[in-house]
Order: C-alpha cells, then structure tokens, then sequence
C-alpha cells in the first residue's frame, strides 16, 4: 500500500504535522474574533473500512479475505463524506469517520494513511461491468496512469468479476491495460493541456488558436504548433495519430464550447457592428474575433478628407461600373461580408452573379478585397475559393472544409467560374448546398483529423463569370441576383495611369472599400426583410426570364412564336422535345437537360388524364385550374392535344405555336393577384 501521503508533497509535507499547524491557525484566528475561514483549504475525511461478517456471510471466502486484506490497517483520506455501503462484490463496507487523527494514530502506529479510497469499496448499478470500467477509468486516469497499486487493485477486482460473472477475465483487464498501454488517459491528458492553453478556445467543437494578428483561426498549421508542444518526440506517423487524437478526445462534453464576438480586427482597432446598427471601435485587444483586416475603419461621414478625396471617387466610380450601374446593391453586397454569424443572408435569400465582358473588372474587384482581408503572412486567400468548379467545391466535403468560417474564410467567390459540365450548368445538388448556405444551414465536410462533421461556410456567394450559367434547380434560380456589366474597365474608370497594379495597392482606396463595407453592413443589421427584397428585386437584377436557357432552344422558342412561359402550358413534353430536335437537328440532344430548362422558367409536368387518355409529362403551371382550361381551349379552338401541338388546318400561322397563345390576356388578368403564377406571363426578351 502507499505509505506517503499526496503525491509530490502537494500538501507541504506529512499530513500529521499539518494537522497540527492548521489546528495552531485555526486557534490563532478564533482568539482574533474569526469564527470561520471559508477560503482555507479544503476540509479532510479520515476513514477505516472493514466488512460487516454478518452481512457478508454468503461471499465467498476469498473475496472476503481478499477485501479485507485490502483495506487492512489504514486510514484513508477522503475530500468527501463517506457512508456504509454495498460494494461491486456485494459485501456490506462499514465507513467509521476518525475525527482525531493525531490521537488515532498515536494509539494505532501499524496504521499507514492513504490518500487513495481502495477499489474494493466501490459500488455498481446492476452488472453493466463495461460501463462501470469505462466511467471509473474516466474519473481515474490521472492515478491509473501514476499509481501502480492502483491499477493492479482495480485489474485484480476486474479479474474476480469476471470469474464470479463467467465472462473472460482477459477481456476486462486488457480494456484496463490498452488505456494504459497505448496511451488512451495520456492522449486525454495532452487534450486537456491544449484545451487549458491560454491560446486556444473550442467552437462549435473546433479547435481554434490565437495568432499573432490576436485573431483566432482554425487553420491546421497554426492549431498543430500548440498540439505539438504537448506531444513526446515521436516518428511523423505516430504525431499525426496524435494529433488526430487529440481533436477526437475534444469533442467530449466535458470540453465547453465558446461563442466568438462578429467583427474584425486591425493592427490598431477592434471593428464590431453591434444589433442595434452602431459601428464599436476598440482596441485591439479586446474582444475574440477570427477575422483579420489590414487598414483601419474610417467614418467618412466625419473624415471629410477622405470622402473627398480622388480615391473616393474612384472606387465609388469602379463599383458603378462593374454593377452596370447598381451601385446601392452593390454596396449592399459587400456589407454582407461581415455579417457572418447574424442570419442576414438567410434572410435576403440571395446569392449573387457578377457577370460582364472580359475586362470588365471582375478580378480586380475579388483582387482588392484581398489585399483589404487577406493575412499577408498567409499564401490562401479568405475571399476567392482555392477550386473554381463551383459544383466541385460545393459538394466535396474536403474543399467544403478547407473554406470554413474558422479557418478564415470571409467569402464564397468563384472568381474565374466552371463546372463539369458542358451546359454551364450548376447542379441540382450544388444548388441544394447554395440554398443550405444562403438559408444559414451547416453543411457537411471531411478533413484529415476530422471526418464528417458540420462545417460553417461563408454565406455570401458570388459567381464571376463572363457567360451567365444555367441553374437547373428551381428553388436556386429563385435567389440568383445578377450584376450585369457591359462595358471595359478602362472605358467606364479613370484608374491612375491605368496602373491597377499601384491602385489596388494604394491604401487609401482600401481605406475607402472597407469603410463603405462596414458603413453598409451596419445598415443591414437592422434591415426588415421587405427592406432587402425590395434592394434585391427581381427589377433590380439584370437577370431575366431566359437566363438559364441555352443558345438553341432560344432560337427555337423565338422561331416557333413561343412569347412566354405560358404559351408552353398544355403542351407534351416530349411531343415538344421532338419538335425542337427537328428544328435545330440536334439528334443527340439530352431530353433531362431540356425538361431541366423548361423548369427554370417556373414550369412543372404532370401526368394528366384529357379526354379519356393519359398524357405523361404536360407542361403546367402548378395551378390545377388554369392548367385544365388551357388544355380545353387548345382542344377546343385549335383541336390541339399534349401529343399534337400543331394545326395544319385550323391555326393562321400552321408550322409554328403561336396557336398556344390563346387567351393569354384573359388568363393574365384572372391570374394578376397570384404572384407565383403571374410570373409565367411576363413576355421574353430575346434581345437581352
């Protein structure tokens, strides 16, 4: 048995004569007119344990020696009040509390003091051995790992269970012996030292560190330099399985997560946009932020030296332009970059696409952003995403982490735009992520020491492109907002010797950028939702109707007289496909890409039964009514079904479906309140 007291001393010595001087203070104390110290050190507990015999007669005869043995001459040490009880064995344990330890052990000198309670004494619930192990271990490591007689006790009480119950006493002990062996309580205890470190923090179970710019980040580089610092030298293979180790033993409840402060920091100031809209500045030191910015908020509304300034103009001149003329919008945009954590986005339901001529300016936007947000210590950018194929990165759940908030990430900007297919198109399942992301869902990633967990990306997305890109899912054409700009850069913006280099350097005009970003995100803070609908509106946004509809099935709806999504109600899908293959001889042409287009113009298909026949795949509106009156006036006027679009005979104009504008005005009027609905008669542009 142990025969010190605490290891390492941690009471200053032997207990006896502490006793003594904390009984001599006490008395020094109560003579001064102090009745109780209640920040003195805890209070302790001394017990002798025995076994009651009476009750304990049914035990087998060497689990009561062997109980016995155990707990023979000694005082144990205990912080807590002990009381009788009935230990794993099922022997009654009788508690007896010493209250004069001195005087106990003067007349008992065979005595020895513990300061460890035996395993013997321990109770369970049941016979959920495994349980009781995994819980006692947890309670335990630090003495399992340092205490020898410990960990033999409890391997011993583990092997007479296990004999008593019929299980394999190998089984019991080697879940003891592998969490020593290989390290389990001492990979807890190197969790607890990062969780501990004065540079770390835990959010949202991710492990975040404080770098030298005082911002936290999750990125790996930085998080593994302080795990390191607490691992033993080892070969590559074995740090990595620690690291990974460690992250695993975080995710344990006992860990408490932190919530960090919206805002970011620059070398001088902390910037925060409270609820209320108003902009705090701070030093830099107060507040946990993970977003770093390299210049300074400036209020121009007070600094009339730089709102007058050339650089003013300038950029308010540059984002004019590349919004082709949208510059309220624009600004409101950017705003979002801040808002991260506050739902904004979820609530204006947009995503946005930045469309214009090459040279227009597209990058020099994405390019000025990063010299205001970028570390500049860092080679990754926390505005542009590393992979351009938008239904790549959206959707592989390693790239998906790589773009985490906690890592820096500020924005989801697909500055040079592609995807995998040769439609242009972003897919159905990309379109489900972009909707999650916009709607302030979580969506799930993958990375090395990580697998499968929810990660937080950033909810402003902007697409730059040169060619505006089909999207095939309808709920995601919904919140699609598009900048459209027509013209050069150097056409529309006097850039200083047309040197964009030295522009996007000059730190005035990133001064500016970022002023008007804060100064507009605090106004987003307090925006209503038909506030943002109205700055988003489909009048503002230069996207129309065709968007998401290829060159030749343009061509082809304009050759056939098709004037808007109405016209189409009615018709049979495939009865439509084939006209159009014949039209364009495109004879490999994709029938699910074509259905995919119709339904991006707020159209549906149904199976429908018309005149004691079933048609499958009938364009409709979605409204029931007005998609069975359509169908029996076609039959009606022109004799026309789902499966026979045109009429030779009864149709003034007989090779084209002009016939399918039949009672649009009226149908147009009855349907003008249904806001949905009243969408599919607003007429083409064919020239936008």
């Amino acid at each position: 048995m142990q025969e010190f007291i605490f290891e390492n001393q941690s009471l200053n010595g032997n207990v006896k004569p502490m006793k003594k001087i904390s009984k001599k203070l006490d008395e020094i104390l109560e003579d001064a007119g102090f009745l109780d110290v209640n920040s003195k050190t805890f209070n302790m507990h001394y017990y002798t344990f025995s076994i009651d015999k009476k009750s304990s007669k049914n035990v087998k005869s060497y689990i009561n020696e062997f109980t016995k043995t155990s707990l023979l001459n000694q005082v144990f040490v205990s912080k807590t009040k002990i009381d009788d009880r009935i230990n794993l064995f099922g022997q009654t344990i009788v508690a007896i509390e010493i209250d004069d330890i001195d005087e106990f052990l003067k007349k008992h000198p065979n005595y020895t003091l513990a300061n460890l309670i035996p395993v013997t004494i321990e109770s369970i619930n049941g016979d959920k051995i495994d349980e009781w192990l995994d819980n006692f271990i947890e309670n335990n490591k630090i003495n399992l790992v340092k205490n020898i007689y410990f960990y033999n006790e409890l391997a011993m009480v583990l092997q007479i269970w296990a004999v008593e119950h019929d299980m394999d006493a190998n089984n019991l002990v080697k879940q003891l012996y592998n969490a020593v062996k290989y390290n389990t309580l001492r990979k807890q205890i190197i969790a607890e030292k990062v969780y501990n470190d004065p540079q770390t923090i835990l959010v949202g179970n991710q492990l975040m560190v404080l770098n030298e710019n005082h911002i936290y980040t999750a990125e790996p580089t930085v998080v593994n330099n302080v795990i390191d610092k607490y691992l033993p030298r080892a070969k590559f293979d074995n740090i990595m399985n620690a690291r990974k180790n460690v992250h695993a033993q975080l995710l344990n409840s006992r860990f408490k997560n932190e919530v960090l402060d919206d805002g970011f920091k620059s070398q001088n100031q902390s910037i925060m946009i409270k609820p209320n809209g108003n902009i705090q500045i701070s030093s830099p030191l107060v507040g946990k932020m993970e977003n770093h910015v390299n210049v300074d908020y400036i209020d121009m509304e007070k600094n009339s030296e730089l709102k007058n300034s050339e650089e003013y103009k300038q950029v308010i001149q540059f984002l004019t332009h590349i919004s082709g003329g949208k510059l309220e919008q624009i600004l409101y945009m950017l705003g979002f970059i801040p808002l991260q954590n506050t739902g904004i986005v979820a609530k204006a339901r947009s995503f946005f696409i930045l469309l214009g001529v090459p040279g227009a300016g597209k990058t020099v936007l994405a390019s000025l952003l990063e010299k205001v947000f970028n570390n500049p210590e860092s080679n990754s950018s926390c505005i542009l995403v590393s992979e351009p194929n938008v239904n790549k990165a959206l959707t592989d759940p390693n790239l998906i982490d790589a773009n985490d908030v906690k890592k820096g990430q500020l924005t989801l900007w697909f500055d040079d735009y592609q995807t995998n297919s040769q439609s242009n198109a972003i897919s159905y399942k990309t379109g489900t992520t972009i909707n999650g992301i916009t709607s302030g869902k979580r969506v799930s990633g993958a990375a090395k020491f990580k697998q499968y967990h929810d990660v937080k990306l950033p909810s402003l997305i902007v697409i730059a492109t040169n060619v505006l890109p089909q999207v095939r899912q309808l709920g995601t054409a919904d919140r699609v907002f598009v900048f459209n700009c027509n013209n050069k850069l150097y056409d529309d913006v006097e850039i200083p010797d047309e040197d964009i280099a030295a522009w996007l350097n000059n730190q005035k005009v990133q001064e500016v950028i970022f002023s008007l970003i804060i100064k507009y995100a605090s106004k987003l803070v307090t925006m209503s939702k038909r506030d943002l609908d109205l700055i988003f509106s489909e009048e503002n946004s230069a996207q129309n109707s065709l968007s998401n509809i290829n060159s030749s099935l343009l061509e082809f709806l304009e050759a056939q007289h098709i004037t808007c999504p109405f016209d189409l109600i009615g018709m049979g899908t495939s009865t439509l496909f084939e006209a159009y293959k014949d039209h364009t001889h495109m004879v490999a042409a994709s029938y699910r890409t074509f259905k995919d287009q119709i339904k991006s113009l707020g159209l549906d298909f149904q199976r429908k039964h018309f005149k004691g026949k079933y048609y499958s795949n009938v364009i409709v509106s979605g409204n029931k009514v007005l998609d069975n009156r359509k169908m029996k006036d076609m039959f009606t006027r022109y004799d026309a079904l789902p499966d026979r679009l045109f009429n030779y005979k009864m149709s003034s104009d007989m090779y084209t479906l002009q016939h399918w504008h039949e009672n649009f005005a009226i149908y147009r009027e009855e349907q003008s309140k249904n806001k949905q609905v009243s969408k599919l008669f607003v007429p083409f542009n064919f020239n936008e």
